[in-house]
């Protein structure tokens, strides 16, 4: 297990620290809740090291996409994250039998959750890259004064269009300065996004803000996609809650591409038996 001792004063003076655990060439937060995450999302510090202010939610779908792809973009961007939330409960019970034991899951959906009442009471200026009108609207129903900005359809892999969604953003950030911008597009969508931001930052506009790539998350929290009930996520069933719900958009994923990810853990088991550190 690797410790990172990151840790800053939350309002009131307490201290707290996020662990990170190594896996799959990912550090991943080592937290007991979504709280103290929040918490140094709000309030920690930016780090000055080559670590970006970025929150990335990678479960056992994009740990087999980064695996796959592993000089893009986006798996870059998840290298050099501040914080990778372990959303999927697979990831925690293969931690446990790899030997670097993740205390819980960290989704992305219950991140959202808890941080938007926050964002929302205490006024934090922010940016909101959304997927549909009605999900700006429904968000802005909360929040007006934020920025929501609200790409046309558009494909991952189309560099111009990407540029152009980034240079709507940057406008929309000077004009707030915002220190939160949230993503909500969907996987590899919200990283490409993020990453192109990154490298065009002006420094002019101030430091970098927190940027989250969060998938469906928004639309989970407005209600117009369903979320697992909390039992079903205690048992690390949301995927196939999921896909009940999506069974011909989601079978491919789950079942076909996504068995990849036993291969993964076999060679991430090897590798540590063979006294390695698993993939950088």
């Amino acid at each position: 297990m690797t410790t990172d001792s990151t840790s800053a004063n939350k309002p009131g003076g307490s201290v707290f620290e996020l662990e990170r655990v190594r896996l799959f060439g990912l550090d991943l937060v080592n937290a007991p809740s979504l709280e103290p995450v929040v918490d140094e999302i709000l309030y920690g510090h930016r780090r000055d090291d080559g670590i970006e202010p970025v929150v990335l939610t990678p479960n056992v779908d994009i740990v087999v996409h980064l695996d796959r792809a592993p000089y893009s973009v986006e798996s870059d961007l998840f290298r050099r994250a501040q914080f990778c939330l372990p959303d999927g409960q697979p990831l925690v019970l293969v931690s446990r039998f790899l030997g670097s034991r993740l205390r819980a899951r960290l989704p992305g959906s219950g991140l959202f959750e808890e941080l938007w009442p926050r964002i929302v009471a205490e006024g934090v200026p922010t940016v909101v890259v959304a997927s549909s009108s009605s999900l700006a609207d429904l968000l802005a129903q909360d929040r007006a004064e934020a920025s929501y900005i609200v790409p046309p359809m558009f494909d991952a892999d189309d560099d111009e269009a990407v540029a152009a969604i980034v240079t709507d953003v940057l406008a929309a950030i000077e004009a707030v300065r915002p220190s939160v911008v949230l993503v909500g597009i969907g996987n590899p969508k919200d990283a490409r996004i993020i990453a192109r931001l990154l490298d065009r930052w002006d420094y002019r506009l101030g430091p970098k803000p927190m940027c989250l790539g969060l998938g469906a998350s928004f639309s989970m929290y407005v209600g117009l996609t369903r979320r697992a009930p909390a039992w079903v996520q205690r048992i690390g069933m949301e995927w196939f809650y999921r896909f009940l719900q999506e069974p011909r958009r989601l079978f491919r994923r789950y079942f076909i591409r996504d068995l990849g990810f036993f291969g993964i853990v076999w060679r991430e088991w090897r590798n540590r038996r063979a006294g390695g550190s698993g993939p950088t």
